[in-house]
């Protein structure tokens, strides 16, 4: 088992011996030793596999990777979920002017921006070199592979040869980003030019994972890192997970410098063996620096069952977007999905499909419409900031303000509650300037809840009052916190607030469930004995 800092590096030569030790015992196991023989009690974590379910299983169906199918027709659409109606160039109908309005907005920003460009970091499972859809401006040479074996490689997405392994992922959401233009070969005849709701933007593509199920705590934390590096100005991905120290700091991080974040609030499922699975937002959208993704469909209402007063799945596809608790859905923004096209590959020669779902679908368009605001405004931007040396975290909340003002709140009335600011409008929020009035530092990232502090017994640290059960009481908070969203006993604490405090019926609950859980660390088993 892999032990992280609390920058999310790996400590060098430590892999610890015996892997049947709890991955939690392992880093309390390293921290009992660096207090021994260097009095030097640092957070440490255990580099997790953030697995909420797995690519493999046969029941799941995850992000509109479903096996390709023969031909290009109505079936293709999720029988579930609403497909659009026949209109001009049906084929993008998310970019169409009664949706995300992203052809309106581009073509203002060309009217403004003779040569516009903006760096995008793509977080994901990397790309499909051959796709004619690929960015114009996908920056090759600068795309990197983070999985273990394949550092500093190019992010290209090795496929599997089996949909359940979630192949083209990486390829299907960067097109959604910044597709190039197709050619009527390309999409079977059924249209022709960008594909793309950024299509001028520079990617650069960072591969973090072989499958969207899956995500290492480590490859994350040095995605973002690179991606700060190089000087993008917004992050997509289309991925989520349980939290971690490591993740929150770097999160921290971009923000300060001055980087858009847009992440997927996560998908969930309404029947079947994943039911027990997370429906709260998960993370890194959870927190207040990042803008997390959410879904709308095609007729304006929730990507959410109970939103759409439905009982069961009608079509077989049980998978739908994931959604509050309420003080989350503040910094949730919607775009459309399911039905939207996914690009895909296989040996039939076929490019697309259009079954795209998921909050992976969602998260790209959000994460374009940041990029096109902020190029449209970048030079009233840059004069903020001049103003602000040291403050670059204003960029961040100037693009919020822009893209929660001008969302559609009028569609839907419930959309506090299932879909956040509203729904995304692209051309309407170029309709609102940048302005450094009212702007306030959103909360740091962290892996802290009062209600986790109380059933440890403490207030802002442990009872023993020292720096080592200070970083303990970390260690222990981000166990809890991972435990409360694989675990589905403790998924009802996923509803606190991060400043709730529980009853002491839910406390005495959380502290027999983990317990008795098999997974939690014999450590925090034996603090929550001794209280």
């Amino acid at each position: 088992m892999e032990i992280l800092n609390r920058n999310g590096k790996i400590i060098p030569q430590l892999i610890t011996k015996g892997e049947e030790r709890k991955p939690w015992d392992a880093a309390h196991d390293y921290l009992d030793q660096e207090i021994i023989q260097n009095n030097n009690p640092e957070y440490v974590e255990p580099n997790i596999r953030h697995e909420l379910f797995s690519a493999k299983d046969p029941e799941v169906v995850a992000d509109g990777n479903h096996a390709a199918l023969e031909s290009f027709n109505e079936s293709e659409y999720l029988k579930n979920w609403p497909r659009p109606q026949e209109q001009k160039d049906r084929f993008v109908w998310h970019l169409n002017d009664q949706f995300s309005e992203f052809k309106k907005a581009n073509q203002k920003l060309l009217d403004k921006v003779r040569d516009p460009w903006i760096k995008v970091g793509h977080i994901d499972t990397g790309f499909q070199p051959n796709h004619p859809a690929l960015p114009k401006n996908l920056n090759k040479e600068k795309s990197r592979s983070f999985i273990k074996g394949e550092e500093g490689k190019p992010a290209v997405d090795i496929a599997s040869g089996t949909s359940m392994e979630q192949d083209g992922h990486g390829t299907a959401t960067m097109i959604l980003l910044a597709g190039n233009a197709v050619k009527k070969i390309d999409t079977e005849g059924n249209y022709e030019g960008f594909v793309g709701a950024a299509p001028f933007a520079e990617i650069i593509s960072m591969r973090i994972s072989e499958t969207v199920a899956l995500i290492q705590t480590s490859t994350f934390v040095d995605a973002l890192e690179y991606a700060i590096s190089e000087g993008c100005e917004v992050i997509s991905m289309s991925m989520a997970g349980a939290p971690s120290k490591a993740w929150a700091n770097m999160v921290n991080k971009a923000y300060e410098a001055g980087i858009t974040i847009v992440t997927a609030a996560g998908n969930s499922w309404f029947e079947g063996p994943r039911k027990a699975l997370p429906k709260r937002v998960l993370y890194p959208a959870r927190w207040d620096r990042v803008i997390a993704a959410t879904g709308v469909a095609c007729d304006n209402l929730p990507y959410i069952l109970e939103a759409r007063l439905q009982k069961k799945s009608e079509g077989g596809e049980t998978m739908q977007g994931n959604f509050g608790p309420a003080d989350v859905m503040t910094h949730a923004l919607a775009a459309y999905t399911p039905n939207v096209f996914w690009a895909t590959m296989n040996d039939k020669g076929k490019f697309f499909r259009l079954d795209g779902g998921g909050t992976s679908s969602a998260t790209p368009q959000v994460a374009a419409a940041a990029a096109i605001w902020l190029t449209y405004y970048r030079n009233e931007i840059n004069e903020i900031l001049k103003k602000h040396p040291g403050e670059k975290w204003r960029k961040v909340e100037m693009v919020k303000n822009a893209l929660f003002t001008s969302a559609d709140r009028h569609s839907y009335p419930l959309f506090k509650t299932y879909l956040g600011r509203g729904i995304l409008k692209a051309d309407k929020c170029l309709s609102v300037p940048p302005s450094n009035e009212n702007l306030v530092k959103a909360k740091e990232a962290n892996v802290n809840l009062w209600g986790i502090l109380d059933l440890l017994g403490l207030l802002l640290r442990m009872k023993g009052d020292s720096e080592i059960d200070e970083v303990r009481s970390e260690m222990f908070q981000t166990e809890i916190l991972q435990q409360m969203h694989t675990n589905p006993k403790l998924q009802k604490f996923l509803d606190y607030k991060e400043t709730d405090l529980w009853t002491e019926a839910d406390r005495e609950r959380m502290r027999q469930e983990l317990l008795n859980s098999p997974t939690v660390s014999d450590k925090l088993k034996e603090y929550l004995k001794s209280e």
